[in-house]
């Protein structure tokens, strides 16, 4: 009996983990509410597709982005509207991050290793070039353009690939 005293004492001072007020768990579902999740992001190139950055709170939520197709301005972030079918954001405030003021005065995203989808379409506004493209014309029409800095940015990285739009002082790929 005098070896088992001291064993009881221990199994119950011990006992089998630690007591339940000092246990530090995560929730399974953290950061989710019913079926939907959020996560942090500064811009909506962080989001997955079919959602975007809101504008305050800085998190990933359901709706179009800047150029993607809309139907009503509550489709579209706060600080764009809707026109022409598409979510527009004018340049005048500047843009967001991700984002650059296009030809027409409205911001267009970013390419930054993307290529528009539209690439050599012909297009009546950048707005049809869908993300990262400009509609600019260099005498063969108005086609959906990449955006570049330089001529290695273009896709073939010939010299002179990279040219300024006219009347602006931004610079595309004229393939």
């Amino acid at each position: 009996m005098r070896r088992l005293f001291p064993l009881i004492v221990l199994v119950l001072l011990v006992g089998p983990g630690c007591p339940l007020d000092i246990q530090v768990r995560e929730a399974p579902d953290a950061g989710c509410s019913e079926a939907a999740c959020s996560s942090a992001c500064a811009s909506d190139r962080e989001c997955p597709e079919e959602q975007r950055c809101h504008d305050l709170y800085n998190e990933c939520e359901d709706g179009p982005r800047l150029t993607e197709p809309c139907s009503a301005s509550f489709d579209c972030s706060s600080n764009a509207r809707c026109m022409g079918g598409h979510c527009v954001k004018s340049c005048e405030r500047g843009c967001p991050l991700g984002y650059q003021c296009g030809p027409e005065a409205t911001c267009v995203e970013t390419c930054d290793g993307l290529t528009p989808a539209n690439l050599g379409s012909y297009c009546a506004s950048s707005m049809d070039c869908t993300r990262c493209g400009f509609c600019a014309d260099f005498g063969d029409g108005k086609k959906c353009r990449l955006p570049c800095r330089s001529d290695a940015e273009c896709p073939d990285g010939r010299a002179g690939s990279c040219v300024q739009l006219p009347g602006s002082s931004l610079r595309a790929c004229q393939q």
